[in-house]
């Protein structure tokens, strides 16, 4: 009987390595070499716990409950879920620590993240009450904080908040779901309709200048010539506001986005907490939503959003290529979504790709959350960074003005 148990004690420790091995083999959501997803068994790196997504640097839980999912959870959704959120959340970790060098990000506390969470977050009690609107479709990094003074509720530090997925209509989102220059169409027809309109203008002008000092010169009635052209503009108008109508046929008819299952959002979402020492977690604008874009496609590597991945994305992805240009209208909060900014930045990296992640990290501790515009402040920010970053900031800084009119500038 001692030797029996002896025997199975042996093969017990001498199996148990493998099987906690096995644990930190999951299954995980990653891009391959041509952007598509594909789920591949992979090691979690820096776990502390044998039986939980309890690492080093993330803990992953459900909700707003405080222990870890279980490595062997039953339900394989959420474990798939948890292996990838936790898996790239330590590749944007390695990005911002080895490549970006920041000290900042290395003496970070461990960041929990809160998966399937649909509460509001209150900057009082953490938390806001469950019968609030609860929240879908996106995800939201948390500032640490501590509850008012006599509230039964603890401290909390850095978390990320990764919503539910849930399909609604399209045509319920704030603006279709377009960008802020509307579908393709309409931006052609805008970008048409300016220069007829500036044309026709001149011709007005030119036209009543004739009848008052030339009018020997109308080869047609002053009325006449001055209807045709106000006619001219109408039309054109009215195309145009008739393009507004069409974006059902840019839009596919549902929309949905599990954000946790999209890497390039995961790494956005940690750059913004990794930008949070000068750009502070207080509101989402087109700056600070641009500058955590651009550093969530230089850890992917490719200038797209959750594009090509519709079982969990179902949305009008965002892309650096957007050759879309600049507008007044862009600066605005409900634009914070917007691939604008994303596409200067883009430029930058196209033009000096190797000065440009460094170039982008500087011009952000210019830049304030709350009072930053892209016009001025994004584009100073830039050129005030050039003196730290470019081997010879004078003429880089001629090239830089010039990628700037590119956009519009």
């Amino acid at each position: 009987m001692i030797h029996f148990k002896k025997s199975i004690s042996t093969i017990l420790f001498l199996f148990s390595p493998c099987i906690a091995h096995a644990q930190t083999q999951q299954n995980v959501l990653v891009r391959d070499a041509r952007f598509n997803p594909e789920v591949q068994s992979l090691e979690m790196p820096d776990l502390i716990s044998s039986e939980s997504f309890q690492g080093k640097y993330f803990k992953i839980v459900l909700s707003k409950k405080e222990e870890a999912i279980s490595l062997t959870e039953p339900n394989l959704e959420l474990r798939l879920k948890a292996a990838t959120a936790y898996y790239h959340l330590n590749k944007a970790r390695h990005f911002w620590v080895d490549v970006m060098n920041s000290d900042y990000v290395r003496e970070l506390p461990p960041i929990t993240i809160r998966l399937e969470i649909t509460n509001k977050y209150s900057d009082l009690g953490h938390f806001q009450n469950e019968s609030l609107e609860p929240q879908f479709n996106n995800a939201l990094s948390i500032p640490d904080g501590s509850p008012m003074d006599g509230v039964d509720i603890p401290a909390w530090g850095h978390e990320i908040w990764f919503r539910p997925m849930k399909t609604i209509l399209s045509s319920e989102l704030p603006g279709s779901g377009l960008g802020p220059q509307g579908n393709p169409l309409t931006q052609y027809i805008k970008l048409l309709s300016g220069q007829v309109q500036s044309s026709i203008e001149s011709q007005m002008i030119q036209t009543t200048l004739q009848k008052l000092f030339y009018p020997q010169t109308l080869s047609t009635s002053y009325p006449t010539a001055i209807l045709k052209q106000i006619g001219t503009l109408a039309l054109t108008s009215l195309i145009l506001e008739g393009s507004k109508h069409t974006d059902r046929l840019f839009l596919e008819k549902y929309y949905y986005l599990d954000t946790a299952m999209v890497p390039e959002i995961i790494y956005h979402e940690f750059s913004h907490i990794a930008l949070s020492d000068h750009l502070t977690l207080s509101l989402s604008t087109p700056i600070l939503e641009g500058m955590a874009d651009y550093f969530a496609t230089a850890i992917s590597g490719n200038p797209e959003i959750a594009s090509r991945i519709k079982m969990y994305s179902l949305s009008m992805p965002k892309n650096g290529r957007n050759k879309i240009l600049y507008n007044t209208a862009l600066e605005a909060s409900v634009y914070s979504n917007s691939d604008f900014v994303l596409s200067v930045l883009w430029l930058l990296r196209d033009h000096f790709p190797e000065l440009a992640h460094h170039w982008v990290f500087i011009a952000s501790t210019f830049l304030s959350t709350e009072s930053s515009d892209i016009r001025h402040d994004l584009i100073g920010s830039l050129l005030a960074a050039c003196d730290y970053v470019c081997e010879s900031p004078r003429r880089d800084k001629i090239a830089l003005r010039q990628i700037l009119e590119e956009k519009g500038f």
